[in-house]
C-alpha cells in the first residue's frame, strides 16, 4: 500500500491549480447556464434571476476582482431589535459563507468573493447558501445544516 504525505496529497490533488481563473463572462455563464435559475434580465456585468425560486442579482466586475450575489430580503429599519441582533449573531456563527447586510434600507442576503480565484464549485456551493439564507431569516438565519455556536 502506498503511503502519502500530505505534501504529496496537495502536488497530486490540487485541483485549483489547473483551472483558468473565473472571469465575468464564465460567472454570467454559469448562472444563464444552470437548471435552478431563471432569467429575468441581463448585461454585461449584471444578471437578474431566480435561484429556486429566491431573486438574487450578481455583479461580477474584473477590474476590481470581485463578484458579489444579493437577495433582498425586507426593509430594514422596520426590524425589531431583538431580529437585528439576531442577523449579527447568524453572521458569526450559522451564515457561513454568506451573510447578511443592508444598503438603502434594504437588508440583503449575500455572498462576496475575489473572482479570479473563484471555483464554479464554490460558486455554486455559494448560490445554494444564499437561497437557504433568505428562505431562513426569520427562522433559523442559517445557510446550511451545518452551523457553528457557542458551547452552553
Amino acid at each position: 500500500m502506498k503511503k502519502y504525505t500530505l505534501k504529496n496529497l496537495m502536488d497530486e490533488h490540487a485541483s485549483h491549480q489547473n483551472i483558468a481563473p473565473m472571469t465575468q463572462k464564465r460567472v454570467q455563464k454559469i448562472v444563464v447556464n444552470s437548471d435552478d435559475t431563471e432569467i429575468l434580465e441581463e448585461e454585461a456585468g449584471y444578471v437578474l434571476f431566480k435561484y429556486l425560486g429566491t431573486k438574487m442579482a450578481l455583479y461580477p466586475d474584473e477590474k476590481f476582482n470581485r463578484m458579489r450575489v444579493i437577495s433582498p430580503i425586507t426593509t430594514y429599519s422596520t426590524l425589531a431589535p431583538k431580529i437585528k441582533d439576531s442577523l449579527m449573531s447568524a453572521n458569526f456563527h450559522s451564515a457561513l459563507d454568506c451573510r447578511y447586510g443592508v444598503a438603502e434600507d434594504t437588508l440583503y442576503a449575500l455572498f462576496f468573493h475575489p473572482l479570479d480565484s473563484l471555483t464554479q464549485e464554490d460558486f455554486l456551493s455559494a448560490l445554494k447558501q444564499l437561497h437557504n439564507l433568505a428562505q431562513s431569516f426569520g427562522k433559523t438565519y442559517s445557510s446550511a445544516q451545518l452551523e457553528f455556536t457557542k458551547k452552553k
